[in-house]
């Protein structure tokens, strides 16, 4: 071989050896492992309560909103309900809420007073699914159901999974970033771009003072809190 070529060949090879590996696009054998351990350890708790600090990103400008999430999982009565009853109620901007229950989503954010009803807008009961989904560690039905290309990376705490919605597939969001701590396997971080442009990150356990809490499991949560303030 001429040395030109030997040359060639061998920075080819280093190239190669230092370029960024591209994303696993399926879910593998070894993520299901991780998988099945977030989907059993999240079955262990039917309510869940915290903090939480939610970064709305709207043209490139960053608004922060606090406030209490409650989560109440709910059994399916047939495939495609609601999987879980999500309340996020604002204290900043007070009086402001973002609502799923078994039959509507009611949006009351950003100076919004929307409400709808998953029978005349079934888009919204699939997002409805997704952040249930998300909270009950469930990462196969997000995959499934918004036909999502996968990636499982992770940090020193983190399990961290990226869903991207393939093209062609219209689901009003196109891309959420999940990180679940690897002790507790519980939600930490929420993150979701929805196909209009908006950016949303949502923090558990996060106060308006920037102290940590720890979610409350398992207590009895009032089922008010599920309708319109």
């Amino acid at each position: 071989m001429k040395r030109t070529h030997l040359t060639t060949l061998i920075a080819l090879l280093i190239a190669l050896l230092h370029a960024p590996a591209l994303g696993a696009q399926t879910i593998t054998a070894q993520d299901s492992v991780i998988l099945n351990k977030l989907l059993a350890a999240n079955k262990q708790y039917r309510t869940l309560q915290n903090t939480f600090r939610h970064d709305l990103i709207k043209k490139g400008t960053t608004y922060h909103r606090y406030g209490t999430l409650y989560v109440t999982k709910v059994k399916p009565t047939k495939k495609g309900d609601i999987e879980a009853n999500i309340s996020m109620l604002y204290t900043a901007p007070k009086g402001e809420y973002y609502i799923i229950n078994t039959t509507n989503l009611y949006n009351g954010i950003d100076g919004h007073k929307l409400n709808f009803n998953y029978k005349i807008v079934p888009l919204m009961k699939l997002l409805g699914n997704a952040m249930a989904w998300s909270m009950n560690g469930d990462i196969y039905s997000i995959y499934n159901n918004l036909n999502t290309d996968f990636q499982l990376t992770s940090d020193n705490s983190h399990y961290i999974i990226t869903l991207t919605v393939k093209k062609g597939h219209n689901k009003g969001i196109t891309k959420m970033l999940l990180k679940y701590d690897k002790t507790t396997c519980l939600i930490d971080y929420m993150e979701m771009e929805e196909k209009l442009g908006l950016f949303h990150k949502y923090y558990m356990g996060l106060d308006s003072k920037g102290k940590t809490h720890s979610p409350l499991l398992n207590h009895p949560i009032d089922p008010k809190v599920y309708k319109l303030p």
